[in-house]
Order: structure tokens, then C-alpha cells, then sequence
């Protein structure tokens, strides 16, 4: 370590400052990435479990859920209001369909990619059409905008399904396009902690 410092001492002044400096700047640079990770905050989640069906799903904790009164969907979450201006209130619901008996999981994919594209006509923008894995089964997701009635700012949908036995479950976001990627976390870590779980009869 004296080695080091007396060495250090016979470097030209504006060396030894260029050093001091930069030595600053890289920890300074750490120190704000530790303050940032630590300012990071997980979201709480709460768990909601249907039994009936056979099916849990995990959403933000201060998302609120309720029971839709028309849409067939089985349970949805809403956010918060960001004012009272916000007249689209992001959700999250999932709805329960009959599949028939000579039709695959894949061919309905096919089917509801263009019933999409069919019912928004060109107000649609499909930006993600993939298999993926949803409680363990095989699925598929969809993530497309388009325009709603009455409403000028496209809207963002992401939906997702999978089958279990002649049951499909199918999981749908809805909100503003410009306001997606805030919820784009919260959407993923919903789609991802779906499971089936044993159906327990009355």
C-alpha cells in the first residue's frame, strides 16, 4: 500500500487529478445504481383462487376485483383511477370458454388471430401473435391495438389462452396504448403466475 501511494505521489499533478476524478465518477456511478435498486419496489400481489373452475391468478394488490355483470368473463381486476380524467381504467379479466369437440387449441389460435383482424378491419395493429406456455399447457398470446367507439386514442389488448379438457381460459388486458408499457410488467407477472388447481365441488 506505501508502494502504491509513493508511486502514486510521483505522478504529474494532472495525472494524479485525472485519476482522483475518474476514481469519483465510477463510484459515484455505483453508489447511483445501488440507490436506484434500492428505490426499486416489488409490487404486492394478491392471489385470487376459483376453485369451481380450477384456476388461480395473481394480480397487483392494490388492483381492485370484481365480477363483471356482462362480457362472460369470470373475474376482472381493475386499476386505480390516475385522475378523474381517466376515463379508461386498465384491467385485467378472465373469461371461461366451451371449446368443441373437433377443434384444437391451435386452430382456435388461428380462428381468434382472424376474427381480430376481421372485426377491427384496418384500425388494427397486431404486434405479437405467439405460442407460449401458460399454467404448463401449451397456449397462445396475442397483443394488438385498436380503436374502440368513442374513443381517440388507440387501445392496447393482450390476450392469452390455453385448454384444459374442454374448458378454455383466456386471459384479456385492456387499456390505453400510450399508457401500455407502465402496465406491461404488471400484465406479465398476471399471465405468468396463472395455474389450475384441483376443482373442488359444492
Amino acid at each position: 500500500m506505501l508502494k502504491w501511494l509513493k508511486n502514486f505521489g510521483k505522478i504529474e499533478r494532472s495525472r494524479r487529478l485525472s485519476i482522483i476524478f475518474g476514481t469519483m465518477i465510477v463510484f459515484g456511478l455505483i453508489l447511483v445504481g445501488l440507490g436506484v435498486m434500492a428505490s426499486i419496489k416489488v409490487t404486492p400481489l394478491a392471489t385470487y383462487t376459483n376453485k369451481q373452475e380450477g384456476f388461480l391468478i395473481k394480480f397487483p394488490a392494490y388492483w381492485k376485483p370484481f365480477r363483471p355483470e356482462v362480457g362472460g368473463a369470470i373475474i376482472a381486476f381493475i386499476a386505480p383511477k390516475e385522475n378523474e380524467l381517466d376515463l379508461v381504467q386498465e384491467n385485467v379479466n378472465v373469461a371461461i370458454k366451451i371449446l368443441p369437440n373437433e377443434m384444437t387449441i391451435q386452430r382456435l389460435s388461428e380462428v381468434i388471430v382472424k376474427q381480430v383482424a376481421g372485426t377491427f378491419g384496418e384500425q388494427v395493429d397486431i404486434s405479437q401473435s405467439i405460442p407460449v406456455n401458460i399454467g404448463g399447457r401449451p397456449g397462445y398470446r396475442l397483443t394488438f391495438a385498436g380503436y374502440g367507439p368513442n374513443i381517440k386514442n388507440p387501445l392496447q389488448y393482450v390476450t392469452a389462452w390455453t385448454s384444459v379438457g374442454n374448458k378454455v381460459f383466456i386471459i384479456t388486458f385492456t387499456g390505453l396504448q400510450k399508457d401500455y408499457l407502465l402496465y406491461e410488467k404488471n400484465l406479465n407477472i398476471i399471465i405468468s403466475s396463472f395455474q389450475f388447481v384441483p376443482i373442488e365441488t359444492p
